[in-house]
């Protein structure tokens, strides 16, 4: 539930002190993800005490590591970027930003190249497959199998074309017409 989800962001945030499990888990909850992510962000510009210097300095430290966490979990960069409080100072934002659009491109990269080579090894496959299923397998039979086998074949024949005069005599009887080939 909602709530559930609330109450494990908060022991990540506060019982166990670690972001960037925090943000994996709000970006494997797809139920709840805009929610967790409001607190997430809520969480790491909440604004500190007015005479607190340094306490605005861990603040844009905070919002930094959030925006790392999130650039290694895929998540929208963007959207976090567009929801920094005017004033805030985050250090090493451009070099973090620049970082998380190179390892991103680099996860595109990644990914195309595996999907090409799945490709080339299902052409592959598919090929052995059809080499493998025209190829013949070479049956060695006795001269004595020769002779039953041919005999075998023509009352098979003959077997057909009774079955064929059969049909055609009954399709006379009925509206339907259809023709059997035999070959």
């Amino acid at each position: 539930t909602e709530e559930d989800a609330k109450e494990i962001l908060d022991l990540y945030l506060r019982g166990l002190q670690n972001l960037y499990l925090a943000v994996s888990f709000a970006e494997r909850s797809k139920k709840h993800t805009g929610i967790l992510w409001d607190i997430l962000v809520n969480y790491c510009t909440s604004p500190p005490a007015p005479d607190d210097a340094e306490q605005q300095i861990n603040s844009g430290s905070l919002f930094g590591s959030l925006l790392e966490a999130a650039a290694h979990c895929g998540a929208d960069l963007s959207s976090l970027v567009s929801k920094i409080p005017p004033g805030m100072a985050i250090e090493g934002l451009r070099e973090k930003l620049i970082s998380s659009v190179i390892d991103y491109r680099h996860k595109v990269k990644i990914h195309e190249q595996a999907s090409k080579i799945q490709a080339d090894d299902k052409v592959g496959v598919l090929r052995e497959l059809s080499h493998l299923s025209r190829r013949g397998s070479r049956i060695s039979v006795s001269p004595s199998r020769k002779l039953s086998n041919i005999s075998t074949k023509l009352s098979t024949k003959s077997r057909l074309q009774n079955e064929r005069t059969r049909l055609t005599n009954i399709s006379a009887f009925t509206s339907d017409t259809f023709s059997l080939s035999i070959r």
